[in-house]
């Protein structure tokens, strides 16, 4: 795969395919066993983790876990980040740990308390515990995880996970139900890279922006695929026919203008009305406490009546 494809994969499924297709992390149904320390928490991995009193030095490994954790109120207690975590703004101001590749030895000179991470399948996380660091992995994919999320973070790290949980819900449950009663539900094709014609990634089912697709009352074009992030030839699109093509607003995404002058594409719907447009990346691209308003971006585009 060209770097411009796995950048724009990786961006989409938060680092957890470091080594690894994330489109076989299953559904994880985080909980947690205590609301103060000590506290025992099952993280995504089904791993119940134990944590013996508030954690002060905390490192994040996953761009939705930092924007979580300033949600909560635990910003000034995050000593060290990801690369790709740049919200909010005060997070980039903290020490990195790497990216693709974690840097181990970095991470524990940080001495954290507790480390908070995606999934790896490269035996980072295994490398994380031998050297005897508390370890939860925090890996949601899908909409219904993220209110979950906020739950178990909030547990782990001793704040009032459970009232962002509950904001996080309520204004992703006001978007269904503005939906809820469309007469149509558009062909949405969402593009995340295309420089490869033959081998175009999108979104499938199982994925984070399927659910936004869904929720925003459109009909994704490639719902039956067999992954969260499929690929499909330009053919396979042509035959879809989406009326509306969804683009991240980002360097490394094509433009509508792109799109449109795509050979062979002028027949599809989307090009012909016009309906070719972009989304800001990092808002539909992270299962985080933006969610509500990411599927409210998402409706948008799709229902821009419901809107006026």
């Amino acid at each position: 795969m060209r770097f411009r494809s796995w950048f724009a994969v990786l961006a989409i499924v938060l680092l957890a395919a470091a080594c690894g297709d994330a489109a076989t992390v299953p559904a994880a149904s985080p909980t947690s066993t205590a609301s103060a320390f000590p506290a025992t928490v099952t993280d995504f991995q089904q791993r119940s983790v134990t944590i013996p009193q508030r954690p002060e030095r905390l490192v994040s490994i996953g761009p939705s876990i930092t924007a979580f954790l300033f949600a909560l109120g635990a910003g000034t207690r995050v000593v060290g980040v990801d690369d790709f975590s740049d919200e909010p703004a005060e997070a980039s101001k903290v020490e990195r740990v790497g990216g693709v590749k974690v840097n181990f030895e970095k991470v524990v000179s940080l001495r954290p308390d507790l480390v908070l991470t995606v999934k790896f399948s490269d035996g980072t996380i295994e490398k994380l515990r031998s050297a005897s660091l508390t370890v939860v992995v925090v890996d949601p994919q899908t909409v219904a995880d993220v209110a979950r999320t906020a739950t178990l973070l909030g547990s782990a790290v001793g704040a009032d996970g459970r009232t962002l949980a509950t904001g996080i819900q309520q204004r992703v449950d006001a978007v269904k139900s503005r939906t809820a009663g469309v007469a149509t539900h558009p062909r949405v094709y969402h593009e995340i890279d295309a420089s490869d014609p033959t081998k175009i990634f999108t979104v499938g089912p199982g994925s984070y922006i399927n659910d936004l697709i869904v929720i925003a009352g459109g009909t994704n074009i490639a719902a039956t695929a067999a992954t969260a992030y499929p690929q499909l030839s330009a053919e396979e699109v042509l035959r879809a026919n989406p009326e509306i093509i969804v683009l991240a607003a980002d360097a490394y995404s094509a433009k509508p203008a792109d799109v449109a002058a795509r050979q062979g594409w002028s027949v599809i719907a989307a090009v012909k009305t016009g309906r070719i447009v972009s989304i800001e990346p990092n808002l539909i691209n992270r299962p985080g406490p933006r969610v509500g308003e990411a599927a409210e971006a998402y409706a948008k585009l799709v229902h821009p009546e419901l809107f006026k």
